[in-house]
């Protein structure tokens, strides 16, 4: 059996992961801690032969410059801290939570995980922050380190619940076919379950099996709803010129995504929940 300390109590992934493990009780003795105001340094890390890292500011809406410092504290500073931490309290196998920005908020089709190209202070803070705990990798301390693209699943925050509304409201939708790199709740925790169970060592990139669109993820939300939406390529002359004139369009219809042959891992073998079903299965949890 492994002893599994997650840190990040109000992580939505924490929490996810944590419940994913303990379905697992003969393999998994699994224990989850919050992040701040040192916490986590009240765990007893001598019970432990895992530790997952999920402690971090997300890439929220609305950063400002003001906000730099913090960022770099909590996912530069904290992430090497709670490293340094654990491999002195003997802990073999250390995995931590990074993210998809380290590529650039907008990543194009990314084919090579070493390219990475930060765009914004998140996406650097995070990088920084990868760097720095897999500088502490020796014999005795092998590291970890998942860059997840956008997760989503039922509960979740952020941007899928904003998609999610306008899908239930809008009555027209653009076809314009682009190519985003998602990744399913339950497919993320079956990944993690399976690199901690290989102890695989490195920079991983999972996503679902499937690269989507937008106008699909708009029409499979619409369609768990039993909501009508025309859908039309009237509109799609004028979507690329907006990509280069707002953020927010080209957060929507840009491509952002993994090239699927860096995320085939253990043949794909954890993406257990197809796209539509995965879809299915998030709205029957959000309000309608």
């Amino acid at each position: 059996m492994k002893h599994v300390l997650i840190i990040g109590k109000n992580s939505y992934i924490g929490k996810s992961l944590k419940t994913w493990l303990d379905n697992y009780p003969r393999q998994y003795s699994t224990d989850i801690v919050g992040a701040r105001n040192g916490l986590w340094k009240n765990a007893d890390f001598t019970k432990y032969e895992v530790v997952i890292d999920l402690a971090g500011i997300a890439h929220i809406n609305n950063i400002t410059k003001a906000m730099k410092p913090v960022f770099y504290s909590v996912n530069r500073d904290l992430s090497i801290e709670i490293a340094e931490w654990a491999k002195g309290h003997g802990i073999k196998y250390f995995v931590l939570f990074s993210s998809m920005n380290v590529y650039g908020d907008f990543c194009d089709n990314l084919s090579d995980r070493k390219n990475t190209n930060p765009t914004s202070f998140y996406g650097e803070s995070k990088l920084q922050g990868d760097l720095g705990v897999q500088k502490l990798e020796d014999d005795e301390f092998n590291v970890a380190i998942i860059r997840p693209p956008f997760v989503y699943g039922k509960g979740c925050t952020g941007n899928y619940n904003i998609i999610s509304k306008i899908a239930k409201k809008t009555p027209v939708f653009p076809t314009y076919r682009n190519k985003k790199s998602m990744i399913y709740i339950d497919n993320l925790c079956e990944f993690v379950r399976l690199v901690i169970e290989n102890e695989s060592k490195g920079v991983f990139t999972p996503q679902n099996r499937e690269l989507i669109s937008i106008s699909e993820l708009v029409r499979e939300i619409a369609k768990s709803n039993n909501h009508k939406i025309i859908f039309t390529g009237l509109f799609n002359w004028m979507i690329k010129p907006m990509c280069f004139l707002t953020r927010q369009a080209r957060k929507a219809f840009a491509d952002d995504c993994y090239a699927v042959s860096i995320s085939d891992y253990f043949g794909f073998r954890y993406s257990l929940v197809p796209f539509a079903d995965s879809i299915r299965i998030t709205e029957s949890g959000n309000d309608k």
